[in-house]
């Protein structure tokens, strides 16, 4: 075994936006290519954060269930270089404390952040601490980049898509240290996208034949899914309905109990969502960028019922202009869009590959390639200081 590993350092939180699965998705690759040349360290960095902070994985989903006007203000009035280098400035007395600490207990070659509120305020403690770990932004928005993302002293920037690139080159950082690399998904997904979707029903005790639409929620099951519900049942398609009703309890145990018009299945939290999507004919979705990545990568067709506002309308463009997925955001327009698609086969196909030309399994690996290739030039000290520009491995 080696005796000195690669240190990778992935920090993220569970404020929305899949931070923690694209985290994940990276740390798997890691292990994957590298096996024991590599010590991947997962960490939710709010846990190291000052009251109240510490609770934004609780606050969140409060502040979108208020139908985003909350979190779209904060977004708007953050979203600035010069705004959110003084939104650092003044939390970083607050959390200069723990962010030392966080760094003197999980020391690193590299860092990853996957979360916007960490990449200002690690560099401060990075230069602080003088431990010369270069610091990786990994942006979770699908289409854009806030500002809260970019700051010109990151040894690299990486987006999903050219939309989140041209953010990043407006708000000022080095067009070499802008990789566009994808969404990281774990590869589960890619795994089952290859499979036959007939067997994967029968895995899931699903309906060979009847076309099946996929009705996500997100973690926390919320949006109007019972209307959703329904609305489409009582729309006189033939088709079955599964409901991932993810977290909300209340919700799983209201749309079991009810009598449906036809077969609807209600699922709560799933770890097998892959498996969902490859059985699916059809997924109806916020435009939440993990979920919609993921839809890519399985060659999905999407109805999109909502978006928060700030960062997920672009996400809605990127889709819609591609031809992969259409915008519905009342329920009378789900059901509208979800009977025309449903009874066009062809036009499903057509969709479906286009959200596969769309798709990117191979994100999470090239993340993986860039932090291997960064480790071992700073493990080398091949790497200067952070503020210097780099060219992209």
């Amino acid at each position: 075994m080696n005796r000195h590993p690669k240190r990778m350092l992935l920090l993220f939180s569970d404020t929305g936006g899949g931070h923690r699965s694209s985290a994940c998705a990276v740390a798997e690759a890691l292990q994957d290519m590298y096996a024991e040349q590599v010590q991947v360290d997962l960490l939710d960095a709010l846990n190291y954060a000052p009251w109240p902070l510490h609770r934004l994985d609780t606050i969140y989903p409060y502040m979108v269930r208020m139908r985003g006007w909350p979190w779209v203000i904060c977004y708007r009035l953050s979203d600035g270089p010069r705004r959110a280098a003084c939104l650092a400035t003044a939390f970083w007395p607050w959390i200069r404390s723990p962010l030392l600490r966080l760094l003197r207990e999980h020391p690193a070659d590299v860092i990853l952040s996957c979360h916007p509120a960490f990449n200002h305020v690690v560099l401060r403690g990075l230069n602080l601490a003088a431990t010369g770990a270069p610091l990786i932004t990994l942006v979770t928005d699908l289409a854009t980049a806030h500002a809260l993302w970019i700051n010109p002293r990151v040894h690299h920037c990486l987006v999903p898509t050219p939309g989140g690139r041209q953010c990043a080159l407006t708000y000022g950082l080095p067009a070499p240290r802008v990789v566009v690399t994808g969404l990281p998904v774990s590869s589960r997904f890619t795994t089952t996208a290859r499979e036959d979707s007939l067997a994967v029903r029968q895995r899931l005790g699903i309906a060979p034949h009847l076309p099946m639409v996929l009705l996500v929620s997100g973690a926390e099951g919320m949006g109007p899914v019972h209307h959703l519900c329904q609305r489409i049942t009582n729309s006189g398609i033939s088709a079955q309905l599964v409901v991932i009703a993810g977290r909300n309890e209340r919700l799983r145990t209201q749309l079991s109990a009810a009598a449906w018009p036809l077969p609807v299945r209600v699922e709560g939290f799933v770890n097998n969502m892959h498996e969902w999507m490859r059985a699916a004919d059809l997924l109806v979705t916020k435009a939440g960028p993990s979920t919609v990545s993921e839809a890519l990568v399985m060659g999905l067709p999407m109805v999109l019922s909502g978006a928060l506002p700030g960062q997920e309308h672009p996400n809605v463009d990127y889709i819609v202009q591609s031809g992969a997925g259409v915008w519905a955001p009342t329920p009378s327009k789900v059901t509208h869009a979800v009977c025309r698609l449903v009874t066009n086969p062809q036009r499903l196909a057509e969709m479906a590959a286009r959200a596969q030309a769309l798709g990117q399994p191979d994100a999470a690996r090239r993340v993986a390639e860039i932090m291997w290739e960064i480790a071992c030039r700073a493990r080398n000290g091949a790497i200067p200081a952070q503020t210097a520009p780099h060219r992209a491995p």
